[in-house]
């Protein structure tokens, strides 16, 4: 089973948050997931509520050979989190 942490889009037009989750690759998206790890919500004024991340569990299936999109591994990254690179 190979892991992924992707983005998932959610809210409505022209009010979209997204959702850090932790789903198998063969699975779409927005489909079946594994654990949610955490929240992006760009349109919040409160900076420290925009990102909000479960660090453990994110360093947990890292450890593990999880795999990052390009956009949660940037993310990640202004975060202080440590990723592998491809």
């Amino acid at each position: 089973m190979a892991v992924t942490l992707r983005l998932v889009r959610m809210g409505r037009r022209n009010r979209s948050f997204f959702r850090l989750r932790v789903s198998d690759s063969r699975y779409a998206a927005g489909g079946r997931f594994l654990e949610e790890v955490g929240t992006v919500d760009p349109i919040t004024k409160d900076t420290g509520k925009q990102v909000v991340l479960n660090n453990d569990r994110i360093k947990y299936w890292l450890d593990r050979g999880a795999t990052t999109s390009d956009t949660v591994r940037s993310l990640l990254k202004k975060n202080g989190i440590a990723t592998k690179t491809k």
